[in-house]
């Protein structure tokens, strides 16, 4: 899983906003009603913007239509995988190998 620090939050330079992917397409409407089963907090989804947005234990993620994901609020490498981990895991039913 390839997982790159970018800059840093503008809310707390201590911070970084991590760039992550996926490898599929996400299904966004699917994803919403996975998460709004899980533990994921201000869950905001639209469909027509391919995108999903939620807290996750204190930290702000988006997930795009096309896979990338964006985790801000991550101090290293290793908490933006395990956090990772844990959005892959939630989302591996709504992924798709089509690429429409």
């Amino acid at each position: 899983m390839d997982i790159r620090l970018s800059r840093p939050c503008i809310e707390d330079p201590t911070r970084y906003i991590a760039e992550c992917n996926l490898g599929k397409r996400v299904d966004i409407g699917k994803l919403c009603d996975i998460l709004r089963g899980t533990s994921a907090k201000e869950l905001k989804c639209s469909v027509r913007l391919g995108v999903a947005r939620f807290e996750l234990e204190g930290k702000s993620v988006m997930i795009y239509q096309s896979g990338r994901v964006d985790i801000r609020r991550i101090r290293s490498t290793d908490e933006a995988r395990e956090v990772m981990e844990q959005i892959a895991d939630m989302a591996k039913d709504a992924l798709s190998d089509t690429t429409s």
